[in-house]
């Protein structure tokens, strides 16, 4: 079972106007081949004013909200926030699912290439992430196991473990 598996009824990369299955429902894709682990992804409906979620970006829970209506990411949004990083485009008033935990990638915020072996947080660009300072523990959210390119924007591939 892939991506491509359609046991629930649906894809994790089908994204539609119309909500197909409840806010908040996880699929677990069992690890493959790959040697890269299970990933779980969650469902959400994309409430971000009229912006596309695209790869890799980060989303959050949207403020004052107890559903999974999910908005691009702050700096410096603690973790229990994230609902998870977008691995396909989600198309503003569209559900689809996003990436909760197991390896994806994730925008570079920066253009510094630093980010190899460390743990990531939300900052400056609203979706993208960067290295965690001082005091941004609680924000972690990924770690990244390379460098991005010298581009802000660029994926970098991480393990996501996002706990909102």
């Amino acid at each position: 079972m892939g991506t491509s598996a359609r046991t629930m009824g649906i894809s994790v990369t089908d994204v539609d106007t119309t909500q197909q299955l409840p806010l908040g429902f996880e699929y677990h894709e069992p690890a493959s081949g790959d040697d890269l682990g299970e990933k779980v992804w969650v469902y959400v409906y994309n409430d971000e004013g009229a912006t596309n979620f695209t790869e890799g970006t980060v989303v959050m829970r949207d403020a004052a909200t107890a559903t999974y209506d999910a908005v691009l990411s702050t700096a410096a949004v603690p973790a229990i926030r994230i609902l998870g990083v977008a691995q396909h485009t989600i198309a503003f008033g569209s559900y689809g699912f996003v990436l909760k935990k197991g390896i994806g990638e994730v925008q570079a915020n920066d253009t510094a290439e630093d980010q190899a072996n460390d743990p990531l947080v939300t900052e400056g660009t609203a979706g993208r992430a960067d290295v965690m300072g001082a005091g941004e523990e609680h924000c972690v959210f990924a770690f990244s196991t390379e460098n991005a390119a010298a581009l802000a924007g660029a994926l970098m591939t991480c393990w996501i473990n996002c706990p909102g």
